[in-house]
């Protein structure tokens, strides 16, 4: 059961004191995307570290399963005895919690994700009936002067743009367009939608009620260095300043909408060139490691709690 104890002290470390050991990935000179890797990791190893754990707590005599940490069993055992009515309790109630919270979450996301697909089907079929696609930029143009550009996801994920962007000159326009691709190739509306899901089923969570508002600035200032690779930080800026985020749906990523004086800082200030995806995966990897060190704890504290007794 030591494992089992760990891995739900793991999850309890990471869903509070996530948002403090993250927030210094929030700088110019950390690239958004290993920023957004940790921020979108975090919650997923908090709930990974909690079904895990409450699986563990269900396996009967699960000594085995906990290998060598499972000499912490073995001493409680002999201290105390084989196990009574206080661990079959502890075990069936922690399993039941987990499994109510995730139980919740799925509720809650599936309702969220239906109302979403809803509101996005009815927006788009408004525009495609009043908008002219470009079978080249594959962009929904719509008949406005105002310069508006934004995406929307899901399966058949689509950019409008209207015509005041078409107007803009080239280098813009093309930085406006590298910003919505980078939407849609980085699937940032499903996490963005997946991290409002977890604040909307458990909002008292730190981590969870944090990591809406933050992964929603992320996405955004990993579109613009996405933009600033393909067409130039000025061209980006440029972009920024040009088109607005006035009018455009809620569901939507738009351009021009989000903490704009935040991005133009990051942009003059952040680290350039290309960063290779190994250090998205050992970020999202690293953002793991309180639940490993968790059981490592757990494990010590126990055993020390067990010789302690034995000395006495």
């Amino acid at each position: 059961m030591t494992i089992a104890i760990g891995l739900l002290a793991g999850a309890v470390v990471i869903a509070v004191f996530g948002p403090l050991y993250l927030r210094p990935l929030l700088h110019p000179r950390v690239r958004p995307g290993v920023a957004l890797a940790g921020w979108v990791a975090s919650p997923l190893a908090a709930i990974g570290a909690a079904i895990t754990g409450a699986a563990l707590l269900l396996v009967p005599n699960n000594g085995n399963v906990d290998g060598v940490i499972g000499m912490a069993q073995s001493c409680v055992n002999v201290v105390h005895g084989h196990a009574g009515a206080w661990e079959h309790l502890f075990r069936l109630g922690g399993a039941a919690l987990v499994t109510g919270a995730v139980v919740h979450v799925l509720v809650v996301a599936t309702g969220l994700v239906r109302k979403e697909a809803a509101q996005r089907h009815r927006h788009m079929t408004a525009v495609r009936l009043l908008c002219c696609e470009d079978p080249e930029s594959r962009v929904l143009w719509l008949d406005q002067a105002m310069p508006v550009a934004y995406s929307i996801g899901g399966r058949r994920g689509a950019i409008v743009a209207t015509t005041g962007v078409r107007r803009l000159d080239a280098e813009t326009r093309e930085a406006v367009l590298a910003h919505e691709r980078a939407h849609l190739s980085g699937r940032h509306h499903a996490l963005v939608l997946l991290m409002t899901a977890l604040a909307k089923a458990l909002p008292l969570v730190p981590l969870f009620r944090t990591a809406p508002s933050t992964v929603r600035v992320l996405v955004e200032l990993a579109a613009d260095a996405a933009a600033a690779r393909h067409c130039g930080a000025g061209s980006v800026r440029a972009a920024l300043r040009a088109v607005t985020g006035d009018a455009v749906p809620a569901t939507s990523l738009a351009m021009s909408r989000e903490s704009l004086q935040l991005r133009l800082h990051w942009l003059n200030n952040s680290a350039p060139g290309n960063l290779h995806r190994t250090s998205y995966v050992a970020t999202a990897v690293v953002s793991a490691s309180p639940a490993v060190v968790a059981v490592g704890v757990v494990a010590c504290l126990v055993l020390l709690y067990c010789f302690g007794v034995s000395v006495l």
